[in-house]
């Protein structure tokens, strides 16, 4: 199906005019028989289709407009998922259940650089990006428990991201 703003301005247009034109023929047939069923059909139908050509600009602009921060807003939510994988990534490689010895210093530096650089990324908001960089600190000093609690908070805040939809 079609959603650009245009064809649903199309559609909705389309649908306002008949269904006033309808409305109009069954108002007019009830008041006066088939010949101001027809008038009225006609008027009321008219009308719809006017007003609908004449707020057709003013539609478009609402839908695109609302397209726009739908976008906008899944592409943040997108971003601040894979920032939360690249950072428990990195975690896990920092503090791994198998010892301390069970990744090697390359593999904790490519996570590490790879968390800083979804940490970066462009539309996330402030507040996801406060609570990215407290884990990130507190798992580039190596303080266990403070990590845990900031992934926390980190994930509380992507949470709260995607209820604002």
């Amino acid at each position: 199906m079609d959603t650009t703003p245009e064809r649903i301005s199309a559609r909705t247009a389309a649908a306002w005019t008949v269904a006033l034109a309808v409305l109009g023929g069954i108002t007019g047939y009830a008041w006066d028989g088939p010949f101001l069923a027809v008038t009225c059909a006609l008027s009321v139908g008219g009308g719809g289709a006017l007003g609908s050509v004449l707020s057709r600009r003013h539609m478009i602009e609402t839908i695109r407009e609302g397209q726009g921060r739908a976008a906008a807003h899944g592409y943040a939510d997108g971003i601040a998922d894979m920032m939360l994988l690249g950072i428990s990534a990195y975690r896990a490689a920092v503090f791994p259940l198998s010892g301390p010895d069970a990744v090697d210093a390359a593999e904790r530096v490519a996570r590490r650089t790879a968390a800083y650089r979804l940490t970066a990324a462009e539309g996330l908001p402030h507040r996801i990006r406060t609570a990215a960089a407290t884990a990130l600190a507190a798992i580039d000093d190596r303080r266990d428990d403070e990590s845990r609690s900031a992934m926390a908070d980190l994930m509380k805040a992507v949470q709260e991201l995607r209820r604002e939809a």
